[in-house]
């Protein structure tokens, strides 16, 4: 970490302990308030977006050249749009500080052709509940902070990371509003990883979900992130990859995580829309993750504001693909083609801590460079076309609700009509034995039948031409791989045992051709 900034401005608690330890909730607001006092605060818009569970209210920054403090505002003002999240896992708390520290250099004046170009969205402290239980004994293998973090889930026990399709956390209905309102064309979400002995400061990750619009995927894979990777190296000395572990078989693999949108990185994608997973590795010490984090933000961010116009190109090119039903659902999804890669290779030292505390792993200074296969994106073997709308018969007011957090549309059909469909002939469903986020999830097999059925007055109609159809579909389509009804958020469905009246939650009104 460079040394701290002079006493007479606000400094973080990593900053003032010399790592020793990271912010609890009071101090992330107090030194927001101390921001305030800065030369060029006033391009710092303070607010809150939302309480947690334990009614903590949420910080928001909004900083823009000129100031910018509404969402109306920042939609016409026509600057690329950007939200960093910070702290969604309260043990991995170096995105916070970092963002702290951003947020000082901003309001001295730093940055500034940053903020002429862009609005850029600050939420320094997503799960505030969870930074608050701090214990020595979280993730004691992390390399400090010494005086301990908070935990991962905030605290109804919910991984915040895992609640992109069922939204039940108040933090999350929150998120979901910010996304709804400015709709940011690239989103951040910072992290701390402690997988993998590899040889990297930080790795990364696009959306991996297979339902992104390719264009917008290339984009981001094959220019923004790139460049950044490459920028880090260059400028800094920092090592960054793609986000990974090794496989524990004969010939290792680097491969990369889960494609499904519970994910916040994935779900973005769904919204057509850039996402960026930044993942400091937690064996180094504390200092250098938050200086690398705070490193490839900015880095992030320049980049981004380089290739303003055609982000903003590629995004609108993504959503007017969707209106237009250029589209389809990927399904029987699975690691894609390997790519040989030479990928670093490091290792740690067990250091034993006091009064059986357990054992810290500390990143060691040499690694390899090997040559293995890399496998960073995934595939899907079967597409389904788009249908011209969704129709749910009998909606639930948690159905309805489920939509409207996340800004799909949808009317109500006006009057009882009877009319050919298309109806999910279910074959199978297999169901989880073990809970997972409080919920058994479920997976449905089957295929799309065409019937006459009557549809009732009050039937929610979602058409599948408006932007935010890959939501729509990830949510309702029951081949989906993380629906509405993986959480039991959309009931309805029978399964073998009433395979004469299988019941089908959802219709499809099929394409005019």
């Amino acid at each position: 970490m460079p040394a701290p900034p002079p006493g007479n401005l606000p400094r973080t608690a990593a900053e003032v302990s010399h790592g020793e330890r990271t912010s609890t909730y009071a101090e992330v607001v107090a030194f927001l308030d101390d921001v305030k006092n800065l030369p060029e605060s006033d391009l710092l818009q303070f607010s809150t977006f939302g309480e947690t569970s334990e009614g903590r209210a949420m910080p928001l920054v909004i900083v823009s050249d000129p100031p910018l403090a509404s969402a109306p505002a920042v939609m016409e003002s026509g600057k690329l749009r950007i939200l960093v999240n910070a702290n969604i896992h309260a043990g991995e708390v170096e995105g916070k500080e970092a963002v702290l520290m951003i947020l000082r250099e901003m309001a001295l004046g730093d940055h500034s052709e940053l903020l002429k170009n862009s609005a850029i969205l600050f939420v320094p402290i997503y799960n505030a509940d969870g930074n608050e239980r701090f214990d020595r004994k979280n993730r004691v293998t992390q390399n400090g902070p010494e005086q301990g973090v908070g935990v991962r889930p905030n605290a109804m026990g919910l991984d915040l990371n895992r609640d992109f399709i069922k939204v039940e956390a108040p933090e999350t209905k929150a998120l979901l509003g910010l996304m709804r309102d400015f709709d940011p064309h690239v989103f951040m979400d910072l992290h701390t990883t402690n997988g993998s002995y590899h040889g990297y400061h930080l790795t990364y990750s696009p959306s991996l979900s297979t339902h992104v619009d390719a264009e917008l995927d290339a984009f981001n894979r094959n220019v923004l992130l790139p460049e950044v990777r490459a920028n880090m190296q260059e400028q800094f000395d920092w090592r960054v990859f793609d986000y990974g572990n090794f496989t524990e078989d004969e010939t290792p693999e680097w491969i990369t995580y889960d494609h499904r949108p519970r994910f916040g990185t994935n779900y973005v994608g769904l919204r057509n829309r850039i996402s960026v997973l930044s993942e400091a590795y937690s064996y180094f010490d504390f200092p250098t993750r938050i200086q690398v984090t705070r490193n490839f933000v900015l880095e992030v961010l320049q980049s981004a504001v380089r290739h303003q116009d055609e982000i903003k190109q590629v995004t609108q090119a993504a959503d007017q693909r969707v209106m237009r039903g250029e589209v389809t659902l990927g399904y029987q999804t699975h690691l894609g083609l390997a790519e040989k890669e030479g990928v670093l290779v490091g290792g740690v030292e067990d250091v034993v801590l006091p009064n059986g505390l357990g054992t810290r792993h500390v990143v060691l200074p040499d690694y390899e460079e090997v040559e293995m296969s890399v496998r960073r994106r995934f595939e899907s073997d079967l597409q389904l076309d788009y249908p011209q709308a969704w129709v749910i018969p009998h909606p639930t007011e948690s159905m309805r609700a489920l939509l409207l957090l996340h800004g799909v549309a949808f009317s109500e059909i006006p009057e009882e009509e009877e009319r050919q469909v298309e109806v999910f002939s279910v074959e199978r469903i297999d169901r989880e034995e073990v809970k997972f986020q409080g919920h058994y999830e479920i997976q449905i097999f089957g295929a799309w039948v065409s019937e006459l059925r009557s549809i009732p007055k009050g039937s929610l109609l979602i058409q599948a031409n408006q932007k935010l159809a890959r939501v729509a579909a990830q949510l309702l389509e029951p081949l989906s791989e993380d629906s509405a009804s993986t959480w039991g958020r959309l009931k309805g469905w029978t399964g073998l045992q009433d395979q004469a009246h299988p019941s089908s939650p959802v219709y499809r009104f099929p394409k005019v051709n």
